[in-house]
């Protein structure tokens, strides 16, 4: 390394050989910050790739999650409609709830809406158990789900026992202990509160909660 120092200052004087050993090493030392910054900005750039793709996933999430709530809410809804025109126009009237009759045509058409929305929910909740990985993060969300659904069941269950039995227009009250419950007065119905208005809600809450907080990787 001495040799070629001094031969090559002797070969092209001492000036030169410092402008020339100035030069390699700008070239080195440069090589070596630009091949660190094509390195760098390749990370940034697939960094960059990942939070996007993270943000389209959890937007798609969250609006996965809004519809279920969306749809939860109308049929819910529809379920409490069907319930307050039941009070309203499917009873005979009479001073004690239970004394009633129903009217069975009123009945058989309010009761379509509600088969709607039971099966409604049962697919709903069925979908859910499969895409578990979107629902997982919160295990009262599927729970409430099907409990509310098996209520509006048991509902459907006594609807498909009574209607081929019917043989007139109306029928006690009494002999349909589901619907009883159902249109009861609030206070005193409390398989409607407790298996049906409850668990919708506690799934509203979840989902809710699913949209509103951090998305689970």
């Amino acid at each position: 390394m001495v040799f070629w120092h001094g031969a090559a200052t002797k070969a092209v004087g001492a000036e030169a050989y410092k402008a020339l050993l100035q030069f390699f090493l700008v070239a080195v030392l440069g090589g070596g910050v630009s091949l660190a910054y094509q390195a760098f900005n390749r990370e940034a750039d697939r960094r960059t790739e990942r939070l996007r793709q993270e943000e389209e996933h959890a937007e798609a999430l969250r609006k996965t999650w809004q519809r279920y709530l969306g749809e939860l809410i109308a049929h819910y809804n529809t379920v409490k409609r069907s319930r307050r025109l039941l009070r309203a126009s499917a009873l005979t009237s009479g001073p004690i709830h239970l004394d009633r009759r129903v009217r069975i045509a009123r009945y058989d058409e309010l009761l379509q809406a509600v088969l709607d929305a039971q099966l409604a929910l049962e697919t709903m909740a069925r979908t859910m158990s499969v895409e578990g990985g979107l629902f997982e993060a919160d295990p009262e969300l599927i729970t409430s789900f099907n409990k509310a659904e098996a209520y509006l069941r048991s509902l459907i269950t006594e609807y498909e026992d009574v209607m081929p039995r019917v043989d007139g227009t109306e029928v006690d009250l009494r002999a349909m202990p589901e619907l009883a419950d159902f249109i009861g007065p609030y206070a005193e119905s409390a398989r409607f509160r407790n298996e049906f208005v409850h668990p919708a809600h506690a799934a509203m809450a979840a989902l809710e909660r699913l949209i509103v907080g951090p998305v689970p990787e």
